[in-house]
């Protein structure tokens, strides 16, 4: 539980620094995670990390569906960065239940 609310907090305050402007560096970002997803389709981190990139871009439409493909994938465990380890199907349906508060933005 510790674990997903950190989860939360760090999805929460990544998302709103891009959400009315996505850079040139976060498209950059999105295009070479959308290429590491296509070389690595079976990582569910992969797609976690896609997911992120979208969130923070404001395409939460793409977010969920790179979320739902982390969930159709081995459940891998992550690190986060404080050094704590989660399980990417447990970050994925947090994740997914908190989409619909990104999208009113």
């Amino acid at each position: 539980m510790v674990k997903a609310a950190l989860f939360v907090a760090l999805v929460a305050t990544a998302m709103p620094a891009f959400a009315d402007t996505p850079s040139a560096k976060l498209a950059s970002d999105i295009r070479i995670t959308e290429s590491r997803t296509a070389v690595a389709s079976g990582d569910s981190g992969a797609y976690i990390e896609l997911a992120q990139a979208y969130l923070r871009a404001g395409r939460t439409g793409d977010a969920t569906l790179a979320y739902r493909a982390a969930l159709t994938r081995d459940n891998e465990m992550m690190l986060t960065k404080n050094g704590d380890s989660v399980w990417s199907h447990q970050i994925a349906r947090d994740a997914l239940a908190l989409i619909p508060q990104y999208a009113a933005r």
